[in-house]
């Protein structure tokens, strides 16, 4: 699937194809580099869901509730 991806997005003229890893799948971390990618250590996934994502409906987000961190 990752070939594909690839593929179109050098046919589209893309500038880059990113997707996540997870830091203890070494094998995959391996696949990936075998094949030219790099695997980045400072960078990390961040996600909105559930009361954190809803809270953008009705306004910008920003009010941060303590039971927003899963």
């Amino acid at each position: 699937m990752i070939t594909a991806v690839a593929k179109k997005a050098a046919e589209m003229g893309m500038g880059r194809v990113e997707w996540c890893v997870l830091d203890w799948n070494s094998n995959a971390k391996a696949f990936y580099e075998s094949m030219g990618a790099v695997v980045l250590s400072e960078q990390r996934l961040c996600r909105f869901s559930g009361p954190a994502l809803e809270r953008f409906k009705s306004g910008n987000g920003e009010e941060r509730k303590e039971d927003d961190s899963m």
